[in-house]
């Protein structure tokens, strides 16, 4: 009878516990915006910090301050006639959090003031040299939006382009490290207008933007990750 109990104890403890495991799984996908595979890995490995696409490609760890990089964005007119201030907004974003994890990054005011001089980026060569850059990431959006087609009452922020890192380091013209395309929206679904002004939902796209860009360069947790 002790040995019958005790079985029957153990079956339900291995019940109790697959239980517990599937309401888990359960209550993850049912959290919207979350991702299950990142929310998994919390409950199974904690919270695993994850190589950039930089050092993945690179296999260069720009967090330890040896090497330094200078950031540049370009827009066409058509976005920058509505939004002039996007290329400054978010590099000034993307410097601060680069910096915050100690990755060497040229003075966004002084690359401003350099691009004002010069009215455009022109040779990345040339801008490298006088900053004294290892690399220079250009980030360049084609398209930006914060209006919803056929709706003048929500807003959603939209952008797509891509990143280019030059490495500036050699003697010779700078070579593509490193390079992808990027798309984001932010929020997943529009939300009314009414809920925040302008200004302030403008902001907070800026912001999602820089940390999505400034992640290519530098590990992060998983739950740091933005989707």
């Amino acid at each position: 009878m002790t040995s019958c109990g005790a079985m029957f104890r153990s079956r339900c403890a291995i019940f109790r516990n697959l239980l517990i495991w599937f309401l888990a799984v359960l209550t993850v996908t049912s959290l919207p915006g979350c991702s299950l595979g990142v929310m998994m890995g919390k409950m199974l490995f904690g919270d695993p910090k994850l190589k950039c696409q930089f050092r993945a490609a690179t296999d260069v760890d720009l967090t330890k301050g040896e090497k330094s990089i200078l950031l540049a964005c370009s827009a066409p007119h058509s976005v920058l006639s509505k939004t002039p201030s996007i290329q400054i907004d978010i590099l000034d974003r993307m410097s601060r959090t680069l910096e915050i994890r100690g990755v060497k990054v040229v003075s966004a005011d002084d690359v401003a003031a350099w691009f004002d001089d010069h009215g455009e980026w022109g040779d990345f060569s040339e801008l490298a040299e006088r900053f004294d850059a290892d690399y220079v990431m250009n980030i360049s959006i084609d398209e930006f939006s914060l209006e919803v087609p056929d709706s003048r009452d929500l807003q959603q922020g939209k952008m797509a382009g891509k990143v280019q890192v030059l490495d500036c380091s050699g003697t010779g013209e700078p070579v593509t490290a490193f390079e992808r395309n990027f798309s984001l929206q932010f929020p997943d679904y529009p939300v009314p207008k009414e809920n925040r002004s302008e200004q302030l939902f403008t902001e907070g796209f800026f912001d999602r933007t820089a940390l999505t860009l400034a992640q290519f360069l530098y590990d992060h947790r998983a739950s740091e990750t933005v989707h």
